[in-house]
């Protein structure tokens, strides 16, 4: 897809002046900056400001955002200006209504990029849109651009929630190791129940807001039966180490799926960093999600035998503790079946849309967006019955995507580029139909 050729009062963006962005991000730096417009040539040898000392002060007005361009209204003493910004894939491009062209970087372009970073950088990915302005539109198909008193917010249009940029992150693909599955051994028998006796709950919660979040793990209860041991009568209290059952029979499967639950519940915390997401951290929450996948797999057949299971949306692990609270404790089942992910790849005129499928036994299944469960899924209609995904690969697919609403979409004009490298690779794994 063509985009529109931007000229602001009579200059193509190829007069743009050039400025580098950390590598792999659309992060300036100020050092990176100052370095460039200390050089006499870039500043021009009749400067009228000094780079790398205390700024002029310029006044940012206004910011407006049209066709893909970054506006900026600025005051410097008595006079006004705009600064022109646009974003590309790896260099920021900047002008203004004064001077500054592809070989000279003048005072009001530079003191406004100085303005804009209070922390040393500023990070110009709420203005990377790149191929999302067709031609001859004012208005973008993929964002809308809402204004406010001096401002704007850029929202994607709900259509386009899963909108691609290039730069992005996708889930590896490079690698689709399956974890062998335990299997129920014998004939499938339920645990014998008793007035006073244990189930297991399936405690979830968001990955990503709350400060003491955690991946899916499982956790036992103790619980009263009903006068016929049919339903739950009350809870309890959760079994946090092996004294909580203290008194009550439990059966050798019950013993083992107990062992596995506490190495659950040992890992599951999600670990932070104060300095965000730094790659140590990244490398102990991945091999602990891995960990906690195969223990998973291990106590799936375990937790068929158990007569009650239920689901704890916890929202955080600070109340996954005491006695659980009835009203939110729900009945859910397992199965043994393995899902099947699979995806289709729509031809949309202007854009291509990949989306992402299940099926179990053969039957197609719709993702359920309220409960994504990262090793686990279900289906919409039977929110209650939970599958076990067979590969690290197929949880980071689903978690990836479940954020996205199970589909991505991609302009054509940076697809083949940017993309069909990663629909190649899921290809080597997965079945990708064409429609």
């Amino acid at each position: 897809m063509m985009t529109k050729p931007i000229t602001i009062v009579g200059k193509p963006l190829s007069q743009f002046y050039q400025l580098p962005f950390e590598k792999g991000s659309r992060v300036l730096k100020l050092a990176v900056l100052d370095q460039i417009a200390s050089d006499p040539i870039v500043i021009g040898l009749h400067s009228t400001f000094s780079v790398g000392k205390k700024p002029e002060p310029l006044a940012i007005e206004s910011l407006s955002f049209d066709q893909g361009l970054l506006t900026v209204h600025v005051k410097l003493g008595g006079e006004e200006a705009r600064v022109y910004i646009a974003v590309e894939y790896d260099h920021l491009l900047v002008s203004c209504s004064v001077d500054t062209d592809e070989t000279y970087l003048g005072r009001y372009a530079y003191l406004t990029l100085r303005a804009m970073m209070r922390s040393g950088y500023c990070d110009f990915k709420e203005y990377y849109w790149p191929a999302c302005f067709a031609l001859d539109n004012k208005r973008s198909g993929y964002v809308d651009v809402v204004k406010k008193p001096g401002s704007f917010t850029i929202t994607l249009k709900k259509k386009f929630s899963g909108l691609f940029r290039p730069g992005d992150d996708f889930p590896d693909v490079t690698e689709r190791a399956v974890v062998p599955r335990e299997r129920l051994s014998g004939k499938h028998e339920m645990a014998r129940l008793a007035p006073v006796s244990i189930g297991y709950c399936f405690a979830n919660t968001d990955l990503q807001n709350f400060h003491t979040n955690h991946y899916p793990f499982l956790i036992p209860y103790v619980f009263a039966a009903t006068a016929y041991l049919k339903t739950v009568k009350s809870f309890k209290r959760f079994v946090l180490n092996p004294h909580d059952v203290d008194g009550i029979s439990l059966s050798p499967q019950q013993e083992e799926l107990n062992s596995i639950c506490f190495a659950m519940k040992q890992i599951a915390a999600i670990r932070f960093s104060a300095n965000g997401h730094l790659p140590e951290t990244n490398a102990i929450n991945d091999a602990n999600q891995l960990t906690l996948f195969k223990l998973w797999n291990k106590a799936l057949p375990l937790l068929m035998q158990q007569r009650f299971t239920h689901y704890f949306y916890s929202y955080g692990m600070r109340n996954v503790t005491g006695k659980p609270v009835m009203r939110d404790m729900k009945l859910v089942e397992f199965s043994m079946e393995v899902p099947v992910l699979s995806f289709l790849l729509k031809d949309e005129g202007d854009y291509y849309e990949l989306q992402l499928k299940l099926k179990v036994k053969g039957k197609s299944l719709h993702f359920n967006t309220d409960k994504p469960g990262l090793f686990l899924v279900c289906d919409r209609v039977k929110p209650y019955l939970w599958y076990l995904l067979e590969a690290e690969m197929d949880y980071k697919l689903v978690w990836f995507f479940s954020r996205v609403n199970f589909r991505v979409q991609v302009p054509k004009g940076y697809y083949k580029d940017f993309f069909e490298g990663f629909v190649e690779g899921i290809e080597r794994w997965y079945e990708v139909k064409r429609g």
